[in-house]
């Protein structure tokens, strides 16, 4: 374009149209975000400093700024190019068309954002995208079911709508009163707003612009996940969607820097070496072997059993007391969402989310949780009341050393009259299953159990009872008061701890298996939309989940620190030593009945981990580190917990990457 051609009065028109457009969407990012802390984070709020308050505000309007100079850059653009007649007579109502666009997505994004945070704790991640590879009508009725569908798109158009019919008469007005003041003055008119522009755009006047990791603005990872507006963070998780799907290869030096760090061998050729050890076998046997991961099995929900008027454990309350359980107290889950823990499990995946359903789905991994058990002669079985479809798992499973993968499908087939609800089969149905195949094996059996019934909508069997659970609750209305189904949870709750309690206990009253069973139960995350854990204190037990261990009477007499911390990661190297003696693995965790000192003694999760030293709360790209008495973050303290979570974090990326992408040279 010809300098010539920009006109004062064309470049003021783009440029004061697109400002005053502007001004109104950051005054709607805003009050979505004051909606969002007041109902979601108020108390949280009134405990910062008014510095801190301050640098939250000042921050999250530079976010703002940023977000809206780039998305109004084609109303800068269509003013500065539009031949002259579509400028008089075009630009206002196409620009307007725009902006209605761009603030109906605003106001979608602000309300969806304003749920997912309820939920999840955390604006927008990539399991938005997980969703898609979920079973697609039992998404939908859980959204719909769940979640004011109606209201947020009634919000989302009433935005763009009144904003499209505003900006309309403003951009007109604009254009009309607007004059010319000759070449020089379009020449320095065009100069100053651009470089105004691309200020805003940049987000900062230091040596890195205005980046993802300045969103950690305050001490409160609740208060900071309100910095980005939600149309913001949706687009975050679109960069980061595109960014797992480009997996690089591993290189030496990284490996290098965290086995050192864990004391772990150097690589001598063969990389598997590093994390090599070989089972213990502390049960001097062979056992069947169980792992139930429950969904939504939270700590938070047990705190407030009762066993006489709210009773949440039913026949779990039998199970602790056998003279063979052991439960760990301080124990997080590896992920927050079902997949993203399940592949932490079985094959250490790190933080790639949908690894089942990408290029890789059928990698087989020497990381693998199944494959030790194969080799050492067992028959090795996933068992879940879902789809084997549901994030194309049997694949995955099938990939990585499971014979055999059961699912809602084919238990029907063996039992017609099983009942299921949205996800698949009730938990019910699928112990019965589990049952069946330890009833009939002739051969060790390594089992992995994954339920799907405690996820809303919220449901039980029509001919499950519910004893010593009454309602209303003082203490669940005081810690809940604005969850509308909190007693539907409290009662699936209650439902999927009493069959996995019977499973359990008709294990230990069966000659057969009673001597010849170990079994661990544990929740795959914490139960969702609590939305209860904004203060630093009750961070960890976001996370925190049960971890559960049958062991028969030829392990009555091993030890176990049970306030130790632990994590998913522990759980594999566990079994391995109580059940196979000899065989290799490569897993990089603790056994927890095993002696001797552990390099991975601590509870690791993606956002958060906990060391004997201290916490470590990961927020976006920032980490800060914590003091923590007993299993609970104190205050803000240096010490060596980050370091540990990162190096953590590092080692289990670099044997994914090896395992997927390949080896590389050169330090990243």
């Amino acid at each position: 374009m010809n300098i010539s051609s920009i006109t004062t009065s064309r470049v003021l028109v783009s440029f004061r149209s697109a400002i005053l457009a502007g001004i109104l969407l950051i005054l709607v990012l805003t009050a979505f975000r004051v909606i969002c802390l007041n109902v979601l984070t108020g108390e949280v709020w009134d405990t910062l400093a008014s510095q801190e308050k301050m640098r939250f505000w000042f921050t999250s309007l530079r976010f703002d700024l940023k977000f809206a100079s780039c998305s109004l850059l084609p109303v800068v653009l269509l003013g500065l190019l539009l031949p002259e007649r579509c400028l008089r007579r075009r630009f206002a109502s196409w620009s307007a068309f725009y902006c209605g666009i761009l603030f109906f997505c605003a106001g979608l994004g602000g309300i969806a954002n304003f749920y997912w945070i309820q939920t999840y704790g955390r604006h927008f991640d990539t399991m938005v995208f997980g969703v898609v590879n979920e079973d697609t009508m039992a998404v939908i009725r859980s959204i719909w079911d769940g979640y004011p569908v109606l209201w947020e798109l009634f919000t989302g158009v009433a935005t763009g709508l009144v904003a499209w019919l505003l900006l309309r008469r403003i951009f007109s007005f604009v254009r009309n009163c607007t004059r010319e003041q000759g070449l020089w003055g379009a020449v320095l008119c065009f100069l100053l707003l651009g470089a105004l522009w691309a200020f805003f755009i940049r987000g900062d006047v230091g040596k890195f612009p205005l980046r993802r990791a300045d969103a950690a603005a305050t001490t409160s990872t609740a208060v900071n996940t309100h910095v980005p507006s939600g149309i913001l963070a949706f687009v975050w998780t679109v960069s980061d969607h595109f960014k797992e799907s480009r997996i690089r290869p591993a290189v030496p030096e990284d490996l290098a820097d965290a086995a050192a760090f864990f004391g772990l061998p150097a690589a001598q050729g063969d990389y598997r070496k590093v994390l090599e050890r070989h089972a213990a076998g502390l049960l001097g046997s062979r056992p069947h072997v169980v792992l139930a991961v429950m969904e939504s099995m939270s700590t938070d929900m047990l705190l407030l059993d009762d066993p006489a008027t709210f009773d949440v454990y039913g026949s779990l309350r039998q199970v602790l007391a056998l003279p063979g359980v052991r439960s760990f107290e301080h124990v997080l889950s590896e992920g927050d969402g079902t997949i993203d823990s399940l592949g932490r499990i079985l094959v250490r995946q790190g933080d790639n989310l949908d690894h089942s359903v990408s290029r890789f789905g059928e990698t087989p991994f020497f990381t693998s949780a199944a494959m030790p058990f194969r080799e050492a002669g067992y028959h090795t079985v996933l068992v879940t009341a879902g789809s084997r479809g549901w994030r194309d798992l049997g694949r995955f499973a099938e990939a990585n050393g499971f014979d055999e993968v059961v699912d809602e499908a084919s238990i029907r087939l063996a039992d017609p009259g099983a009942e299921g609800a949205t996800w698949g089969l009730f938990d019910g149905a699928m112990f019965s299953a589990a049952r069946r195949i330890l009833d009939t094996s002739d051969r060790p059996v390594f089992m992995v159990l994954l339920s799907v019934t405690n996820h809303p909508p919220f449901t039980v069997p029509g001919s499950y009872q519910i004893t010593n659970m009454s309602r209303p609750n003082a203490a669940v209305d005081a810690r809940y008061p604005a969850i509308r189904e909190i007693y539907s949870m409290y009662e699936t709750f209650r439902y999927a701890n009493d069959q996995l309690g019977d499973f359990i206990l008709g294990i230990s009253r069966d000659d057969r298996l009673a001597g010849n069973t170990v079994i661990a139960a544990t929740g795959d995350h914490n139960v969702r939309g609590l939305n209860v854990y904004q203060d630093t204190g009750s961070v960890i037990l976001g996370h925190q989940v049960p971890l559960i261990f049958y062991l028969p009477e030829s392990g009555a007499g091993l030890a176990a620190d049970l306030a130790r911390p632990a994590s998913h990661k522990d759980i594999l190297p566990t079994l391995f030593d109580l059940a196979l003696e000899g065989t290799a693995y490569h897993y990089p965790g603790c056994g927890l009945f095993t002696p001797g000192d552990c390099p991975f003694a601590f509870a690791y999760n993606g956002d958060v981990t906990v060391t004997p030293e201290g916490a470590c709360f990961r927020d976006g790209e920032s980490a800060r580190s914590y003091a923590i008495e007993g299993f609970r973050a104190v205050a803000a303290a240096d010490n060596g917990a980050c370091r540990t979570a990162g190096m953590y974090r590092d080692l289990t990326e670099w044997f994914y990457r090896l395992q997927t992408a390949g080896l590389g040279s050169g330090k990243r």
